[in-house]
């Protein structure tokens, strides 16, 4: 019996295949359930969490939460995998992942994964970053004023680059992109050599020193939404719960705390 079936270009589930396809996320859903109730048995005593984060985030929240469930008495073990969102949420699907940390930017409507919750932590300001003697560095103008410039970002696939993207494209022009990193430190390193211009989250920079010109712009700013997700049927796990309630009390006081205005990130 027949799973796929080609329409035009195009390879889709059978009806057989959908079948197919529920039921294994039943089944899967079932495990998770049985995972949980062991868990339980064991007095929550069960192996190392495997969480899926990025560099900005891990930086700031990982360790925090991991030294808040040493303090509470109740350590939790993990392992930490660098994935972006894209690359996160299918891993978490398919069960190669317990957690993940992901990242969401507006204008882009917000995740929705099918048996996956969304725990909101935190939310940041995108800063426009330039370098500091760059003439239209001195203070925040209208998107559309830095159209011919070379623009640094994440890597395509990546739901930063599409935010950034999609915020030019709001402000009528298509950016010309000159280097792409999903890194921020390399990014801020590139703008302060003066190899382009690009947006970068509060945090990010509010931990680095680089010679550069921060800007927040009045219209439509760009903002990055950081939230933990984790499958459905996995969330009572006690070790899984233990570590969400862990990065919510580490974050609790994070929105917008970093506020640089037009800011020089650096020395002088």
């Amino acid at each position: 019996m027949p799973l796929l079936e080609r329409k035009g270009r195009q390879l889709t589930l059978t009806e057989a295949g959908r079948v197919l396809v529920s039921s294994a996320e039943r089944i899967f859903a079932e495990v998770e359930q049985a995972k949980t109730e062991l868990a339980h048995l064991r007095d929550g005593v069960e192996g190392a969490v495997q969480l899926a984060s990025f560099p900005s985030v891990s930086r700031l929240a990982v360790p925090q939460a991991l030294a808040f469930c040493v303090n509470e008495g109740r350590p939790v073990e993990i392992g930490l995998h660098e994935m972006e969102a894209h690359e996160s949420l299918p891993a978490l699907r398919r069960g190669e992942i317990d957690l993940a940390l992901v990242d969401e930017y507006d204008p882009l409507p917000a995740l929705v994964e099918p048996g996956t919750e969304f725990t909101p932590l935190f939310s940041e300001q995108m800063y426009l970053v330039l370098p500091t003697k760059h003439p239209l560095a001195q203070r925040a103008l209208p998107l559309t004023a830095y159209a011919a410039e070379p623009w640094l970002t994440c890597q395509v696939g990546t739901l930063c680059h599409a935010g950034m993207v999609s915020a030019c494209a709001d402000a009528g022009f298509t950016p010309e992109i000159a280097y792409m990193s999903n890194d921020f430190t390399v990014l801020l390193a590139m703008i302060e050599a003066g190899l382009g211009i690009g947006f970068v989250p509060a945090i990010t920079i509010a931990q680095t020193r680089y010679d550069v010109r921060c800007l927040m712009l009045a219209e439509r700013p760009l903002r990055r939404r950081i939230s933990v997700a984790v499958r459905s049927a996995a969330r009572s796990r006690p070790t899984l719960r233990r570590l969400i309630n862990a990065f919510t009390a580490v974050t609790a006081n994070l929105d917008d705390t970093f506020r640089l205005g037009t800011y020089r990130c650096g020395p002088g």
